[in-house]
């Protein structure tokens, strides 16, 4: 019994289309922000409770020396700008999430500008190259 071997160009046409049509570009953007919000929610938690640490630890220490407490208070400042930092990145991902095709045409616009950057400032073209001097 022989076996029939299928040309590798029939695999790819039949497998390319279905990989080129599974996903479009909003979905995965929409996947990997979907993964931000869990990763970001996990650290809110942290936050919290970094946050009722530094209260805990305050009020245990409330009747001893001050410079005891201030590691307390250090704790909480942490928890506060920690708590504005990742509540403001929960905002980013919801936008990028709600407004995909604008974040897809700022993040395409920024590619543009950084390889013109990088093309006339890499020496690919150089204008003026000068005369060059004479040896005497």
């Amino acid at each position: 019994m022989t076996m029939r071997r299928v040309p590798l160009i029939s695999i790819l046409l039949y497998v390319l289309p279905s990989l080129a049509f599974a996903s479009t570009t909003t979905d995965i953007l929409s996947q990997v922000s979907g993964l931000f919000y869990i990763i970001v929610g996990l650290a809110v938690v942290m936050a919290v409770l970094l946050m009722g640490a530094g209260i805990i630890l305050w009020a245990a220490r409330l009747g001893t020396d001050e410079t005891y407490r201030d590691q307390a208070i250090d704790l909480m400042e942490w928890g506060v700008a920690t708590l504005f930092t990742l509540i403001l990145v929960l905002g980013i991902v919801e936008f990028i999430q709600s407004h995909s095709a604008i974040v897809l045409y700022i993040i395409g616009v920024c590619i543009i500008i950084v390889l013109i950057w990088f093309i006339l400032t890499s020496g690919i073209f150089v204008f003026g190259k000068g005369k060059k001097e004479e040896e005497e």
